[in-house]
This record gives C-alpha cells, sequence and structure tokens, in this order.
C-alpha cells in the first residue's frame, strides 16, 4: 500500500515515514502544500497522513480541493490539540477520515492507517486479514495458506497484501506497481509477473488468476 505523508517538520516526518516503512508501506513526503496538492492528485494514494500547518497551503485547503476533484483516499488529520475544536470541526467539514493530536502516539497511527488500507473502514482496528485458505497478520506481516506459514519477501507482501485487499476484482500490473511502491522502491509493469509467479509458487498456482486483458485476480479458496 502508498501512503502520501504531508508533514513540514523533517524530523517528525522523519519519524513517521521510518515507522511506516518498517511496516513495509510504501511513502511519499511532501513538505509544503503546493507540492501535496500536485501529489496528491497525480497518484494512487491509499491513504494520507496530513498535517493542516504547512508552507504555500494549509493542509484543509489541500484537502478540500483534493474532494472537490472528487478524491476519495482515506485522510488521516494531526492536529495541534484535541483543545482545538475548531480545527477538529474544520478537519471534518474539509472531509478528513479521522485525525489524531500531537506529540503523535506513532502505534496508535499505525492502527488507523492499517484500518483504513485493510479496507475494514476507519474504525477497524484489527491488524488480522482472513478469507478462505488465506490469513495475513498485517503487523506482524506474516502470511499462512492452509494454515501453514508462508515465507514472503517485502516485494511479495506487498503484492500479495494489495491483491487481498482488492480481492473482488482484478488489479493490473500498472495498479500494482503505483500503489505498492515509492520513488526508493520502485518497480516496473514488467517485473509483476516474476513476482506473481513466485507467489504461485509458495501459496498455490490457482490462488493467483491471469484474467487477460485486466490483469490478476486472487482466489482465496480454490476449493
Amino acid at each position: 500500500m502508498r501512503i502520501l505523508l504531508v508533514e513540514d517538520d523533517p524530523d517528525l516526518a522523519d519519524q513517521i515515514a521510518a515507522v511506516l516503512r518498517d511496516e513495509n508501506y510504501a511513502v511519499d513526503v511532501a513538505t509544503n502544500g503546493i507540492e501535496a496538492l500536485e501529489l496528491g492528485a497525480a497518484e494512487p494514494f491509499d491513504a494520507v497522513v496530513l498535517d493542516p500547518g504547512l508552507p504555500g497551503m494549509d493542509g484543509f485547503s489541500v484537502l478540500r480541493r483534493w474532494r472537490d476533484q472528487g478524491l476519495t483516499m482515506p485522510v488521516i488529520v494531526l492536529t495541534a490539540s484535541r483543545k482545538e475544536v475548531a480545527d477538529m470541526k474544520e478537519a471534518a467539514r474539509a472531509g478528513a477520515t479521522n485525525f489524531l493530536t500531537k506529540p503523535v502516539d506513532l502505534e496508535l497511527l499505525l492502527d488507523w492507517v492499517r484500518g483504513v488500507t485493510n479496507s475494514g473502514g476507519p474504525n477497524t482496528s484489527t491488524t488480522t486479514l482472513s478469507e478462505g485458505m488465506i490469513r495475513i497478520d498485517t503487523q506482524a506481516m506474516r502470511v499462512w495458506f492452509q494454515d501453514r506459514p508462508v515465507k514472503l519477501t517485502p516485494t511479495e507482501y506487498r503484492i500479495l497484501h494489495y491483491m487481498f485487499v482488492n480481492r473482488d476484482r482484478p488489479v493490473s500490473a500498472d495498479e500494482l506497481v503505483k500503489h505498492n511502491f515509492d520513488g526508493a522502491s520502485a518497480k516496473t509493469t514488467n517485473e509483476i509477473p516474476v513476482y506473481v509467479s513466485r507467489l504461485r509458487d509458495k501459496l498455490h498456482r490457482r490462488v493467483i488468476q491471469t484474467e487477460y486483458g485486466y490483469g490478476y485476480r486472487l482466489v482465496c479458496d480454490i476449493g
């Protein structure tokens, strides 16, 4: 999953980005409102962590512009204090999914990011995804198939996790690249079939089906 982190404090941005990357998220960082507005509109992020107090354009204005453009990705706003009721109201009106107060509790932030990217909704705190023969612990980054532990590389894990969350439809190689890799870990669409083949070898050949012209579909129960 690919996260946009919008924070102008370099130390805090480094801390949050490091924690997210340790959890196997791809992270792009923007340090001002104009950059965030353009990046958020240009790239398909699965979630955004947004500081309202940005140079160039404030975070609430950025969020409103995104929503006006029809962008629906979950946005977690970092607020200065819960006492700032006006900020909380403005965040909600601008289209925020939720807000967290500073100083940022990194574990709580991770819980929120997991909730919105696991497709369970913003109030979902579970870290385990399970359906059919596949179970994924998104906190420990472990995978089981038919109750058998499966050892995956970070890249294989990212691809499987994304396909699991979007298992109701086929996903293209281009989508897998754009949603799972930032500039520091970029892959090409030509590399995706290699990783898909490795996942089939480690799980089962029938778990990932190729739908020609559309992409790959994950089948959690092969019968």
